[in-house]
């Protein structure tokens, strides 16, 4: 089954998104997954 996450950023946030794809930053990537989709994947996982 599908789910669906809606991800809103502000812009600092995103800022720091397009650094770590520009930079190939492995440890920047995790770091940011970690903050801003960690608790949304859980959520979805549990029925959210």
């Amino acid at each position: 089954m599908k789910k669906a996450m809606r991800l809103v950023l502000e812009d600092e946030d995103l800022l720091e998104l397009m650094r770590v794809l520009m930079d190939d930053d492995a440890e920047g990537a995790l770091a940011f997954l970690k903050t801003h989709l960690k608790g949304k994947a859980r959520d979805l996982l549990e029925g959210g």
